[in-house]
């Protein structure tokens, strides 16, 4: 048995689309939930405190402060309906299978008049692309609850409150509410991964060409990277020497599309100057664009694999923009590959049962065209005058309307088995949305996007590990529903 089967499953990594690393000669990194990994209910917990006591200090509602922190309750890939506070979960076809107002659900009913009755623009409402999202869109709920139980206590609307929502989170942020608090306590809100340090120092001994490109400023970059890397290896006593280059403040998504030019930055100082001439090994850089960074490195195209966690700043625009190779890192997965695994058996019981509700339903059909038919020639042989044989048909059609009656009550039992099982299995995954990549058993929005955008993903950067720099990654999955 080859390394690669004696695998977890949630250690894998996942194709897309076909990847040869030998060809890859540069891999760039983000940093935030990527090669950094969070304790995210506690930083979760951070930003959703910091963010609230900034809504009081702005002359909201003294009360709010008793809004409380739900972890569990929001997963990434839904979308939040700014004008009318409500939280979506879309599947492929932009059909929205759950939706929230705050923690009431919509009934189907609601949910088609609002949804699914027309087309709607998902590009109009917010998508919780990042996990930064979940806290943000977890207070935007509890702050909809309120509003909705104390009518006129806040008078804004839903679209006010969550631009007040988006500025106050960038102001914790700038105030260091948020980040000085990390950096207190490093180990209270990162995971180190043991095999972070392995897994750069095996691709960079190939000859790749690594480097970090993070939307965070030098000090937090720094800070966080000596923490995770500063004594992983003696061979690296400092976190820089695992990459050539090194860019903060990048200012993700618009590096892939935009102009700006690099700056050095002055370590001791954090103060910046221009940038002259190629990007140098030990120096940090902040801002600058894409294109730049491929004429100053030489490194083009397909020749560059990025490894992020944000479907849409680091994946879906360094494709887009630039051709640059994608790895998303879907954290998620660690954990729920493993209920999805041993909720196996659930789902095969669940085709099982949609196949027999296959038979049945064809069985049905072939009474209903047989009542049909024998209707049509009953009627031709009474208006033939043959009334012997249009009443032999009529009385056969009653015998076949009874056992049709019987098909359809079995379907109907069926079909609620079935919903009822699809129901108890996503509960199992998750108790409000269930599995990140599904919407019952169609595909989510965001599954649709990591099959467009992302080359291969898998649940943590390091499970690279377990594979050669030069392996060459082959997806067996591009098929067709006729090709199955």
């Amino acid at each position: 048995m080859s390394k690669r089967n004696k695998l977890e499953k949630w250690q894998k990594v996942f194709v897309n689309r076909s990847l040869n690393m030998g060809n890859i000669r540069a891999i760039g990194f983000d940093m935030d939930h990527t090669l950094a990994m969070y304790n995210r209910e506690a930083f979760e917990a951070l930003a959703f405190r910091a963010t609230l006591q900034k809504f009081i200090d702005a002359g909201y509602p003294a009360e709010l402060e008793g809004l409380q922190f739900k972890p569990e309750f929001l997963i990434r890939g839904l979308l939040v309906d700014m004008d009318r506070g409500n939280i979506l979960k879309v599947d492929g076809h932009k059909y929205v299978k759950t939706a929230f107002h705050g923690h009431t659900r919509l009934d189907k009913e609601t949910r088609h008049k609002l949804y699914n009755s027309e087309s709607f623009k998902a590009y109009e409402f917010l998508s919780m692309d990042s996990f930064f999202a979940l806290s943000e869109v977890q207070l935007f709920a509890e702050i909809v609850d309120y509003m909705k139980s104390n009518p006129g206590k806040i008078q804004k609307s839903f679209r006010e409150v969550y631009a007040d929502l988006r500025k106050f989170i960038d102001k914790s942020h700038a105030d260091g509410s948020i980040k000085d608090e990390v950096l207190r306590n490093p180990e209270k809100f990162f995971i180190r991964d043991r095999h972070l340090a392995t897994m750069l120092i095996r691709t960079m001994d190939a000859g790749k060409h690594l480097f970090l490109l993070t939307n965070s400023n030098w000090p937090y970059t720094n800070a966080v990277m000596t923490f995770l890397l500063g004594d992983a290896s003696s061979d690296f006593p400092d976190w820089r020497q695992y990459f050539r280059y090194v860019i903060v403040g990048s200012g993700k998504p618009g590096f892939f599309t935009g102009s700006q030019p690099f700056y050095e930055v002055v370590t001791q100082s954090n103060l910046l100057t221009a940038a002259a001439g190629s990007l140098e090994q030990g120096k940090i850089y902040q801002g600058g664009n894409a294109q730049l960074l491929q004429n100053l490195t030489g490194f083009r195209g397909d020749e560059i694999l990025y490894v992020g966690d944000h479907i849409y700043g680091d994946i879906i625009r360094s494709k887009g923009s630039v051709n640059w190779r994608t790895l998303l890192v879907v954290e998620e997965l660690e954990k729920e590959l493993l209920k999805l695994e041993e909720l196996r058996p659930a789902l095969q019981s669940i085709y099982t049962r949609i196949g027999e509700r296959e038979v049945c339903d064809e069985e049905l059909q072939i009474l209903r065209s047989k009542i049909a038919s024998n209707a049509r020639q009953a009627k031709i042989a009474t208006d033939r005058g043959d009334a012997r044989k249009g009443q032999h048909l009529l009385a056969e059609n009653e015998k076949l309307l009874e056992k049709a009656h019987e098909k359809q009550a079995l379907l109907v039992g069926i079909d609620e088995e079935i919903k009822q099982a699809i129901a108890e299995r996503e509960a199992n995954v998750h108790p409000v949305w269930g599995s990140l990549m599904k919407v019952g058993l169609e595909r989510s929005r965001f599954a649709n996007q990591v099959e467009s955008y992302a080359c291969i993903y898998t649940a943590r950067v390091s499970n690279l590990r377990f594979y050669s720099p030069f392996k060459r990654f082959t997806s067996y999955h591009d098929i067709l529903p006729h090709e199955v």
